[in-house]
């Protein structure tokens, strides 16, 4: 049974996250939508969803790289930290793009929150489940092949 997941190119989901992240930091208007106030702080929860996104596609592609083998916590920190420090820079850019946009810290933290929420929800919550799904669908990709182990003939020979 081949996954739909591994057939995905390691690296692709990520650029996609970079590309989505720019589009919808820099467009003016990304939904056409005016000044429509949901709730006061709507705008920090959509900072938190969307680094939420980005720091859980960057490490499950860091994971779906790194299988068969288990990946490294020391690498999924730094994959939640890109996407926190991604937050920062796109605000200044959106400073420097735009008139009339000044710099909201509140923005900031709730990136950064959502890319440690991400790394939590991951590292506590979703890799075992995630690496289960995937290692049973490498275990007969054929990509994969060279990593398994040979079953050893144990009969006896004459």
């Amino acid at each position: 049974m081949k996954s739909f997941i591994l057939s995905i190119p390691k690296g692709v989901p990520t650029i996609i996250m970079l590309v989505l992240v720019a589009y919808f930091t820099l467009a003016t208007n990304p939904f056409g939508i005016n000044a429509l106030r949901i709730f006061p702080y709507a705008k920090q929860l959509g900072h938190f969803i969307l680094y939420f996104v980005v720091a859980l596609v960057f490490i499950m592609d860091y994971a779906k790289g790194k299988l068969p083998h288990h990946s490294k916590i020391n690498h999924e920190i730094a994959l939640a930290t890109v996407a926190a420090v991604l937050s920062f820079v796109m605000e200044l850019v959106l400073m420097w793009w735009t008139d009339g946009y000044y710099y909201d810290i509140t923005n900031v933290y709730a990136a950064w929150f959502g890319a440690l929420v991400a790394f939590l929800f991951y590292h506590y919550w979703l890799y075992h489940p995630f690496r289960h799904y995937l290692y049973h669908s490498v275990q007969h990709h054929w990509r994969y092949q060279h990593r398994r182990k040979k079953k050893k003939d144990i009969r006896f020979k004459l």
